[in-house]
């Protein structure tokens, strides 16, 4: 390579590092994104309704404004707390209103290091599973033999009663009964049933673009919805800080089997026995003008005014999942509840889900399996890494072979190059005569990379929400969901140092170096350091499991070309 080529080689390097480090405040400033906070932010204060379900989404879009939250009237008497638990969760169950206003999840720590105490939602600013549109009563709490028991006086003879029982690791059954022991008739208002206010976690982060923040919400007609990626968009006109919600008109509401609010790892999902009419989600946002960024979200079910005549009860039931994002569970939910995961493609690529959803849902089983034989995510990547190369093992083997093939016949093709300068269009014909004639794809040699494009797509849509990764550990490597953000801070320019990206870029230079040359040498001298640079531009920030995978990868078939290089062609 000339002198000059490593000049301009170094000022590429220069400058992709420098766009790392400020192409964040530049699209922040002129291209807004929902960019994810790191530290918990604290619950929204309201259960008021943001946005309904209309049929037409410009209609929620239209109808977007910004609204204060009317503050709860909470009631003059103590508030009492019980909790219910099992081996896997400790929810906290409030006197007012019955409501859930904390989860402990014993099983995942809230922070990465060993004195860590147990993952917890705080919903005690907004609780979870308290009724909006009736008075907030000041109700009695009590054990039951398989969960817990509430009752409140409404007046005039009604009460309302709540029964919790926890079915399985995360999930809580509720059950309400509305009794009417009056001589009248009570009529309801319209009632909103809302999941907690959710936030990410203290410490965690996501890649600049990708949204994990959101709300889902599930109808038959349209099936799964993904709202997070139009929260910026929904409250486009809204740059107060603080809580923000919409109202937006309801035209011809539809029924919702179940609405889910989450963040990356963690999910609640409400689901009830008969469908509710609505929903509705809110949002809090932080910062001002083009920084007013989504930092916490709710989701709530809506139910239509209902009538309870003299003597008789109305029983409603909900199922409430309150969790990790388990995929084996949520599948046996049903109603494609397990699409909180976002396996599923939209828009454009849905075409896509027949091979990659099968790829997604086989990968994530892999990962899981081995880790159950190694006990460490790291080791389980590369092990994954080495079945998928063993698959594709005919495609990589034959590829292989075209380059080595392609290089062999290097000399011919130059002289038929050579014979025709004159004539492109003649010289082209030939050249493709002449591969058909020896039996060689000039394609062939691409297949090495590109089979691992779809592969890897799937296995950064496992990771990006795969609840097991988080805080798992590999040599230096303290959290595999996470880049590994050694020294931060201390790093100039890129701010942190990360080492796997650059060991990936280092086997991705090695891998060149062995690739036999089928064209220009001077060309392929200089894809040799453009193409690791420009990798290890895109790899720097992506979760360190994720780069675990493509560096082994690279390993693999670097081996690979080593034992080639020794056999004749």
């Amino acid at each position: 390579m000339k002198k000059s080529d490593f000049i301009i080689v170094g000022v590429l390097v220069a400058l992709m590092f420098a766009w790392m480090n400020f192409y964040p405040a530049l699209e922040q400033k002129f291209f807004p994104k929902p960019v994810q906070p790191v530290t918990q932010a604290a619950p929204a204060a309201t259960n008021t309704p943001a946005v309904s379900a209309p049929v037409e989404k410009k209609a929620v879009i239209a109808g977007a404004v910004a609204a204060k939250a009317p503050e709860v009237v909470r009631p003059s008497v103590p508030e009492q707390t019980m909790t219910l638990a099992n081996d896997n969760i400790e929810l906290t169950v409030s006197s007012y209103g019955g409501a859930v206003i904390s989860a402990v999840l014993k099983k995942y720590p809230a922070e990465n290091r060993k004195d860590s105490g147990p993952a917890v939602l705080d919903f005690s600013a907004a609780p979870a599973l308290r009724y909006a549109g009736l008075p907030v009563p000041a109700g009695v709490l009590e054990k039951t033999a398989d969960g817990l028991r509430y009752v409140a006086a409404l007046g005039d003879g009604r009460f309302f009663e709540r029964s919790f029982k926890l079915d399985g690791e995360y999930l809580l059954k509720v059950e309400d009964s509305f009794a009417n022991s009056g001589t009248a008739p009570w009529t309801w208002p319209s009632l909103r049933l809302p999941t907690g206010p959710m936030a990410e976690a203290k410490g965690t982060t996501t890649m600049q673009g990708l949204i994990t923040l959101g709300v889902d919400s599930f109808t038959p007609a349209e099936g799964v919805h993904h709202w997070g990626k139009e929260l910026n968009k929904l409250f486009r006109d809204t740059a107060e800080t603080g809580l923000v919600t919409t109202t937006a008109e309801q035209i011809a509401p539809r029924s919702v089997d179940w609405v889910a609010a989450k963040n990356k790892f963690f999910v609640q999902v409400l689901t009830p026995k008969t469908s509710a009419y609505a929903f509705d989600l809110s949002v809090r946002k932080e910062g001002e003008g083009k920084k007013n960024i989504p930092v916490e979200v709710a989701a709530a079910l809506q139910f239509d005014s209902k009538v309870v005549a003299a003597n008789e009860t109305l029983v409603r039931e909900t199922s409430a999942y309150i969790g990790p994002k388990d995929y084996g569970f949520l599948k046996t939910q049903g109603m494609d509840q397990v699409e909180v995961m976002e396996f599923r493609s939209m828009g454009f690529w849905k075409f896509m889900n027949p091979i990659m959803y099968p790829m997604k849902t086989g990968l994530l089983w892999g990962l899981k399996a081995l880790h159950v034989v190694v006990r460490n995510y790291g080791v389980a990547i590369m092990l994954l890494t080495v079945i998928v190369r063993m698959i594709f093992w005919p495609i990589t083997h034959k590829g292989t072979e075209s380059m080595r093939r392609m290089q062999a016949l290097q000399p011919q093709l130059k002289e038929i190059q050579a014979k025709y300068k004159d004539n492109p269009q003649r010289a082209q014909q030939e050249v493709m005569k002449f591969y058909k004639e020896n039996k060689v794809n000039p394609l062939g040699g691409c297949l090495p990379m590109l089979i691992q494009i779809p592969v890897f797509i799937a296995l950064f849509v496992v990771l990006r929400s795969a609840v097991e990764l988080r805080f798992s550990k590999f040599l230096w490597i303290r959290d595999l969901s996470e880049p590994e953000h050694l020294f931060a801070g201390l790093i100039p320019v890129v701010g942190s140092l990360n080492i796997l990206p650059i060991l990936m870029a280092a086997t991705m230079v090695w891998q060149q170096k062995l690739t036999p040359a089928a064209g220009d040498p001077q060309q392929q001298k200089m894809m040799a350091i453009l193409m690791p640079i420009m990798m290890l531009f895109f790899f720097y920030t992506m979760p360190s499991g994720l780069v675990l995978y493509w560096t082994t990868s690279n390993l693999i078939m670097i081996i690979q070309m080593l034992i080639k290089k020794q056999k004749p062609v």
